[in-house]
């Protein structure tokens, strides 16, 4: 049988229903996957609430899923370095349809996975491994012996971070709420600080003597950008990869130039300006972060539920009650 779950109308998680799918002809240049597992992400459920920026809502009946994990059915006219039956990973753009049994992916955004990973596994690595690795190595220099402050550590991406920070020598200090700060010791953090009971700027400040940390990972913004140009040492970076609290606040007068003689910076980060603008680069990185899966670098915390339960999935997700990653098992 195959099947999708489909967003037919902007609602709470409950406005998910299954529909059958039929499999589609993939173009030159895309792969067809038969999909066994898919990952769930923040962005299915803005769709769902109908929350997207202006001019990014897909029309609706929607297929949500952005990542996944199958089996190769058929090759368009071009591809290379893929074949019928391979085991692969992908990531795709809105649209990619993960929440269902086949998606047709662009062969740039998709990798061959070893037999011995599981397609659930597979599944949680590529949306959140690759913004980490993009972020650490490629935006924010990440080198031995540097620091970095992660928001958020115990969210897939906040744990991905960790993982891939540690393997590059950095020291790691993790924010996050008091349930879950053993959750992040656990994935390598050097020091914790509970955001909701201390001062994050100045946890940070005391944790470096002084200096501060060479990078700030948030996908927080909202009033945490003021925060962490405090925390920030000489030539530190802040990289915002998502607006959990709002937009940023602040203002560059009052904000940002009170720390002119540290030469600071601050960046935005979305993916999928790398995977647009950059696909040969992407498709490389993709294949570097399985490689660290296969080392034992990366070691996802995933919690797996069947397709047909997407709606609770959405439900915990938006209720802060995961830690690591939801998957969607698919037969």
């Amino acid at each position: 049988m195959s099947y999708a779950i489909v967003i037919p109308q902007i609602g709470n998680p409950e406005v998910l229903i299954q529909q059958d799918q039929s499999a589609p002809t993939p173009g030159a240049g895309e792969v067809l996957i038969r999909n066994h597992a898919s990952a769930v992400n923040f962005i299915d459920t803005i769709i769902r609430r109908g929350e997207m920026p202006e001019g990014m809502m897909p029309n609706l009946p929607h297929v949500p899923g952005v990542e996944g994990a199958g089996v190769v059915e058929a090759i368009g006219q071009g591809v290379e370095g893929l074949s019928v039956g391979d085991r692969v990973a992908w990531m795709g753009p809105i649209g990619a349809g993960g929440y269902g049994t086949y998606s047709v992916i662009g062969a740039p955004y998709v990798t061959r996975i070893a037999d011995s990973v599981d397609f659930e596994t597979a599944a949680s690595i590529p949306v959140n491994a690759m913004t980490a690795y993009h972020m650490l190595v490629n935006l924010g220099g990440a080198a031995k012996g540097k620091s970095v402050l992660v928001h958020a550590a115990a969210g897939g991406v906040g744990t991905m971070i960790q993982h891939i920070a540690k393997h590059l020598g950095l020291t790691v200090i993790a924010s996050a709420s008091s349930d879950k700060l053993e959750y992040a010791k656990a994935q390598g953090a050097d020091h914790v600080i509970d955001y909701r009971k201390e001062d994050v700027a100045a946890r940070v400040l005391e944790i470096t003597n002084g200096r501060g940390v060479d990078l700030s990972l948030n996908p927080i913004s909202g009033e945490t950008l003021k925060s962490d140009l405090k925390a920030l040492a000489p030539l530190g970076t802040v990289v915002l990869f998502g607006f959990l609290a709002g937009p940023p606040a602040g203002t560059f007068g009052d904000d940002l130039a009170a720390h002119f003689q540290k030469s600071v910076a601050v960046r935005v980060s979305d993916i999928y300006t790398y995977f647009v603008n950059r696909p040969t680069e992407f498709k490389a990185d993709l294949a570097k972060v399985f490689d660290l899966l296969g080392a034992g670098v990366l070691r996802p915390q995933i919690t797996a539920l069947p397709l047909e339960r997407a709606s609770e999935a959405h439900r915990r997700l938006e209720a802060g009650q995961t830690t690591g990653k939801l998957v969607l098992s698919i037969v």
